[in-house]
């Protein structure tokens, strides 16, 4: 996802980036607790770890953007 790691660079020090992989066994507890199961598949958490977005499938980056400036306005 090029564009997912452009934003984590722009964002760097702001937003925290986690990649989960549908098949790692290691990560299945998050992926139970996000309801993570598609891929491309993109959960935008609070600080508290509430969801406050997702996105199913590809995303345009000024979508992804408009979300990660709204959260960062919370």
């Amino acid at each position: 996802m090029p564009i997912v790691h452009g934003l984590e660079r722009k964002y760097k020090g702001r937003i925290d980036f986690l990649y989960l992989h549908v098949g790692e066994p290691r990560t299945s507890k998050a992926r139970e607790q996000l309801g993570y199961a598609a891929t491309p598949q993109i959960v935008l958490l609070d600080a508290s770890g509430r969801k406050v977005r997702e996105w199913i499938g590809v995303v345009a980056e000024s979508t992804l953007t408009t979300g990660l400036e709204g959260l960062l306005k919370r």
